[in-house]
């Protein structure tokens, strides 16, 4: 499996327009930070997106993405899914290289899906010839569970009830059968203030675990530094990422918080655009 960190950032991005604050003018390239995505690739290449924002285009050009199986959303905020008109060109490939014409499938909760029709209105109404737009079916993910997980080729998907303030939001695991005996798994995280212990469970000794941590300071619909880290000794991922970082502090900066505040086997470190995990393949 190998995951592409393909934004960071909150939802300004950074940096930040019209800030002129150290972070926003770093020239360190882990502080420019994309509003936050993640594409996961299987070892059969399965490919699948986590989040289309409004910096999609520059992610997936980025990536070098040529083909999408599957697109998965937490939920409708405007730096999540605002990029998704940009699902085009994949799901237009799906219908060329497919003996039958098959939509690119959209999956996420009923509120999500409902605001993407609502909002996106001209993706699902009639139009004449040559009208361009995706070609998408979107699935309600509530039908899926540990026990009857999403298939998608080599890869097994659930989703993880969150809460982001008072709205209810998906993270997503993610897994892939490395072995007889051996799963490797991926836990993203993002925009959340709250996970339950049946979440939490969900998720437990995860392999990677990419978590929201939008700033040391309390916000009321992000987790701050301090409550990352709590979710992430309980959660005991292998390794563990912050994601969703504000313009408040430097990677590096970061780093050095993470150095004072946590010890070496809870195994923690800020993500940054363009980082690359690879975990191992199936035989």
């Amino acid at each position: 499996m190998e995951i592409f960190f393909a934004g960071t950032g909150t939802s300004h991005g950074i940096p930040v327009i019209g800030c002129t604050c150290p972070v926003c003018t770093s020239e360190a390239a882990e502080d420019k930070r994309t509003r936050s995505s993640i594409f996961v690739k299987g070892s059969g290449g399965t490919s699948i997106v986590i989040d289309t924002g409004p910096d999609f285009r520059e992610q997936a050009l980025r990536a070098k993405l040529n083909k999408i199986d599957a697109v998965l959303y937490t939920h409708s905020h405007a730096d999540h899914l605002h990029g998704i008109d940009d699902l085009r060109i994949f799901s237009h490939k799906s219908r060329r290289c497919k003996t039958s014409e098959k939509p690119l499938h959209i999956y996420s909760n009923a509120q999500t899906l409902n605001d993407i029709r609502v909002r996106f209105d001209y993706i699902f109404s009639p139009v004449k010839e040559g009208g361009g737009k995706p070609y998408l079916e979107l699935i309600d993910a509530s039908i899926f569970s540990a026990e009857h997980p999403l298939c998608i080729a080599e890869l097994e998907i659930i989703p993880v009830p969150l809460l982001h303030g008072h709205s209810e939001v998906y993270g997503w695991k993610i897994s892939e059968k490395v072995s007889a005996d051996k799963t490797y798994s991926l836990a993203y995280l993002t925009d959340c203030n709250f996970i339950s212990e049946q979440s939490i469970e969900l998720v437990r000794g995860a392999d990677i675990l990419v978590i929201d941590a939008l700033r040391k300071r309390p916000h009321s619909t992000h987790l701050n530094f301090e409550e990352s880290i709590v979710y992430a000794q309980k959660i005991g991922a292998k390794r563990s990422f912050f994601t969703h970082i504000c313009h408040d502090f430097s990677h590096s900066q970061i780093k050095a918080f993470l150095a004072s505040h946590t010890d070496d086997s809870l195994n923690i470190e800020p993500a940054y655009d363009g980082l690359v995990l690879n975990t191992p393949c199936a035989p």
